[in-house]
């Protein structure tokens, strides 16, 4: 005991502070990694080309929650956007999911932006339809048309948009 630190032995106050260096480091780099991929705004676009498709077309063929859909709406950021459009008694349907009428850092949701502009392009199949979204607003409806697309129970805060041609005179779908 000559009062000496011991340095035969591992010094595990210096371990656990490496540790915790190390911890703190992967997780900087973890955060980072996942801001970047964030500011970037998600996958690249695809080419949203195609021959000029019907908008006044019959939704008869069987459109599943799976059909790639793609919107191309009035927004700054990311204006082409995938989402799933189904077919529902000769109607072209797509939906939000539960937060989608929030703004967020990236700027207007899809909702906010159709609701102010409602004419968009939708891409299915290789085929641009000029179409125009128009929002359900009967709870009841929006309740039957989600369950007709397979959700047994539905949520609050899921928006469902009929996709028109953008001559159609409704506003709001009829109950």
């Amino acid at each position: 005991m000559t009062g000496e630190p011991d340095t035969n032995g591992p010094d595990d106050g210096s371990r656990s502070g490496r540790s915790r260096r190390r911890a703190v480091i992967v997780g900087g780099v973890l955060v980072a990694l996942v801001l970047g991929a964030m500011l970037r705004g998600g996958p690249e676009m695809p080419p949203f080309e195609g021959e000029r498709g019907d908008a006044a077309r019959v939704w008869d063929f069987a459109v599943d929650a799976r059909q790639r859909c793609w919107l191309r709406v009035d927004r700054e950021r990311r204006p082409v956007i995938r989402v799933n459009c189904f077919a529902e008694a000769g109607v072209l349907y797509t939906h939000s999911n539960r937060m989608a009428s929030m703004a967020s850092w990236l700027g207007r949701s899809w909702t906010q932006a159709v609701a102010d502009q409602p004419e968009l392009d939708v891409l299915i199949d290789g085929r641009v339809y000029p179409l125009r979204a128009v929002r359900e607003e009967s709870e009841a409806e929006r309740v039957r048309i989600l369950k007709a697309r397979g959700y047994g129970y539905v949520p609050d805060g899921i928006q469902v948009f009929a996709l028109v041609p953008r001559n159609d005179p409704r506003d709001s779908m009829p109950e």
